[in-house]
């Protein structure tokens, strides 16, 4: 599954001292702006939108380099 794989890769992450984000976990219920109940997020006017995969975290401040 792919919460097994990704705690697997963690796992591994960690071993290497390569630096990743802490889980993220979304809020327990969400509203629209006008306050009705959000039950999903993933339909949006008409239209399905592209969840994004992955760990990339851009708020996380760090710099790499790479060295060939």
């Amino acid at each position: 599954s792919g919460t097994l794989c990704e705690t697997l890769l963690m796992v591994q992450a960690f071993l290497a001292n390569v630096i990743f984000p802490n889980k993220h976990e979304d809020e327990q219920y969400k509203y629209t702006n006008d306050g009705h109940l959000l039950v999903s997020e993933t339909y949006v006017g008409a239209s399905v939108e592209a969840l994004e995969s992955g760990v990339f975290r851009s708020d996380i401040p760090c710099r790499f380099k790479i060295v060939p």
